[in-house]
């Protein structure tokens, strides 16, 4: 596989599996401190993860930084839509 095509997977991986973790230990613990904590750590060690990846097979300049600018975008836009489908599961939840 080219180094674009892993730059998507992990993109994808780095979004996906802390909004699942987040979701399933919401439901099944309903507590919204801890689910959110650690599904923020997971996407926040996963993005680090696949920027220092990226950084090391891109060729540099523009590239480079234009791919982390999207990792970036991933991570808070991850942490903004998870917190508010938590709040959504947590009233759910309570009512």
């Amino acid at each position: 596989m080219s180094n674009n095509v892993l730059y998507w997977i992990f993109l994808g991986v780095a979004f996906a599996a802390p909004f699942i973790l987040g979701v399933w230990l919401m439901r099944a613990t309903n507590r919204l401190g801890l689910s959110f904590g650690i599904s923020t750590v997971i996407n926040i060690v996963l993005t680090v993860a696949a920027v220092m990846w990226w950084k090391s097979v891109s060729g540099g300049g523009f590239r480079m930084m234009f791919g982390m600018a999207f990792y970036g975008v991933s991570c808070v836009n991850l942490m903004v839509l998870e917190l508010f489908a938590l709040f959504s599961i947590q009233k759910k939840m309570n009512s």
